[in-house]
Order: structure tokens, then sequence, then C-alpha cells
């Protein structure tokens, strides 16, 4: 029995080739987040820390070894807290759903480009929101029942971050929607 080639699949080269380099962006990205430390990291833990701290009222302050820090609050957010998992979960999810419009090159590296932004921005909201509820359960402004705080906080962000990847989805179709109908009023 032969196998189906890429044309009969239905998928060009650029295509295929789109789905080996996000593949290879996840894998890479897994292998990078295992031993990252926290200064590593600080291309997205350092405006997360920003950002929870706008939204919290917090200080958050770089120690290195240990993360970005609020004595105040007795609160830190370390490398765990970078939601890097996220953030290859919604590249891959937006790079994959933008197949249909990889046809050259060009248009495959534009939208493997866009994916990586959208996923960035889209990790620093959510995890910003993530925290920001944590700290929030942490102070005790959010009653977590007598349930043990850490099974709590590990479903919280199984919730927001689930939440988060749906309304990216959400968001990339209304665009993709509002694009064809543009493409279709020319």
């Amino acid at each position: 029995m032969t196998r189906p080639s890429a044309a009969a699949s239905g998928m060009n080269r650029w295509q295929i080739a789109a789905v080996i380099v996000a593949l290879a962006v996840v894998v890479a990205g897994k292998q990078y987040y295992r031993h990252a430390s926290a200064g590593e990291l600080g291309w997205i833990l350092s405006p997360t820390a920003r950002m929870v701290g706008a939204v919290s009222g917090g200080d958050f302050a770089y120690e290195a070894g240990a993360g970005w820090i609020d004595r105040g609050l007795r609160f830190a957010i370390v490398p765990a807290c970078a939601g890097l998992h996220f953030a290859l979960a919604a590249f891959l999810a937006l790079a994959l759903g933008g197949l249909g419009a990889m046809r050259t090159p060009r248009s495959a590296a534009g939208r493997l480009a866009i994916a990586a932004v959208m996923a960035y921005a889209a990790t620093l909201v959510v995890n910003t929101t993530r925290i920001a509820i944590a700290i929030a359960m942490h102070r005790g402004t959010i009653d977590v029942g007598g349930f043990d705080h850490g099974e709590v906080h590990r479903i919280e962000g199984v919730v927001v971050y689930l939440g988060g990847l749906c309304a990216l989805y959400a968001a990339a179709r209304a665009v993709h929607a509002r694009r064809e109908r543009h493409a279709l009023a020319r």
C-alpha cells in the first residue's frame, strides 16, 4: 500500500514545512524550559511580574536565583509561573490553525511569526490573570472553602489556561472570518 503524497492529502510543501517548524519550536521550547532559571526566563517573567504588580498592587523585584518577589505580599513569581507550556500550546494551535493560508514561503513565515507574537501576548495576559487570582487566594480575598491551597491553585491554573486557549481560539476565528469577508468584498 502506498502513502498518499502531500498533494493528495491537500497539504503543500510550505504547510508541511510550517508544521515541522511549529513542532520543532514546541520541542525546543520544552527542552529550554526544563532547565531555565528565572533570569533566563526574564523575557516572559519580567513583563508578567510588572503586569501582575499593576493589577494586584504588588511591587515585585527581581532576586537572582529566585525570581520576582514581593516581600510584602510574601509571594514569588518563579520559573514554574512562566506559563511557557501555555505559550507553546497557544503557538502550536495558532500555527496549525493558520495552515490553510500558508501557500507560499512568505505566507508560511508570516503566519508562524504572527502565531508567535499572538501566543506571547496571550501568555502575558492569561498568566497575569492566573497569578493575580492566585495572589487574591493567597491574601484570602478569594475563599477556597477549606480546600488545599496547592490543589486549588493547580485547578485555577487549568481553568484559566483552558479559558485562555478558548478565548485565543475565538479571537483567531473572528480575525480569520473578518479577513475572509474582506477578501470576498474585493
